[in-house]
């Protein structure tokens, strides 16, 4: 007898707080973005962030906290307590690529700090060239490159950025001679670009998409393995010199990661719910975004893989002993 006591106080305890998180959620829900309003990510929160407020029935609020290439807002949620009340947008950067650029000076742990809630969407980017360079597509370009007398320079938001790796991952394939040119930002590239003074950047659609509009740039590839729905006469890297290239980012929705489960599996459905609807996939498109359709028992090992993959392209791009 005197073990059921204990055992029925346990039972006790674990059905309240069963209970406790079946009333979830009871008051707003805030989701930290780690980079500025308005840019395409910080877009795709706001729009799983709206369908989720109205899905769950609590204000969903946005909070851009930014700094350090993401890791500051990054690092809230790994330190917010574990309540369903604070969630974040984890990206490329902040979870697969600082950990390699700054391994000394990361404030969390990307592989254990974290839950991955659901999948929103990869984010490519377009391989854009000045127009006064004599090239049409992907395959001249490398000609040109190759046979130039001095190296192509390019641009991008910076040394370590996802820009800049995946520029120097398709220089070191394609064995070119570059010279890498940093700004402070993806629209301080372009304007050189369209200026004349750099050769070729690599960017997210939405960085790029008007100068192109405008004919003042041309747009040579995508980064991604297969073509985007925004810009489908635009041919892969893949498809034009560089079989199995599959570089670009991505968005995912994330939690502290001792987030309760029964609060993990609630979010898993709702978001796999959302990212099926048509407004939604059709608004993401237009922002130069994919879907990223993955279900939630493949995101443990789609991350593990990308943090090998980005561990790769920084040592390539030497970018970790020019950030430190």
């Amino acid at each position: 007898m005197k073990y059921i006591a204990p055992f029925f106080a346990l039972f006790a305890l674990l059905a309240s707080s069963v209970s406790a998180y079946a009333e979830w959620p009871e008051r707003p829900i805030k989701i930290m973005v780690p980079f500025p309003a308005g840019n395409s990510s910080d877009v795709s929160m706001r729009i799983l962030g709206e369908k989720l407020e109205s899905r769950l029935g609590q204000p969903v609020v946005i909070e851009n906290k930014v700094g350090a290439g993401g890791t500051i807002g990054t690092a809230a949620v790994a330190n917010a307590a574990p309540d369903g009340y604070t969630l974040g947008m984890g990206s490329t950067g902040p979870l697969s690529i600082g950990q390699w650029l700054r391994p000394d000076s990361m404030p969390y742990n990307p592989s254990k700090d974290f839950v991955a809630l659901g999948a929103v969407a990869y984010a490519p980017q377009v391989l854009t060239v000045r127009n006064s360079l004599p090239v049409a597509n992907f395959k001249e370009f490398l000609e040109y490159a190759r046979k130039a007398s001095k190296p192509v320079n390019y641009g991008s938001s910076g040394n370590g950025t996802t820009p800049h790796l995946v520029i120097a991952k398709m220089v070191s394939d394609a064995k070119l001679n570059a010279e890498h040119i940093p700004f402070q930002g993806g629209s301080q590239a372009l304007m050189s670009l369209v200026g004349g003074q750099i050769d070729f950047i690599s960017d997210n659609v939405p960085v790029v998409q008007s100068a192109l509009n405008s004919g003042r740039v041309k747009a040579l590839a995508v980064s991604s393995a297969k073509r985007i729905p925004s810009m489908p006469e635009v041919p892969t890297i893949a498809e034009q010199g560089i079989p199995g290239f599959d570089y670009q980012g991505w968005i995912l929705l994330v939690g502290p990661s001792k987030l309760p489960p029964a609060i993990v599996a609630r979010l898993n459905e709702e978001v796999e719910v959302i990212m099926k609807m048509p407004d939604v996939r059709k608004r993401l498109n237009d922002l130069g975004l994919q879907p990223m359709d993955m279900p939630k028992s493949e995101l443990t090992g789609f991350l593990v893989a990308e943090s090998n993959k980005w561990r790769e392209v920084v040592k390539v791009s030497g970018a970790a002993e020019t950030t430190r």
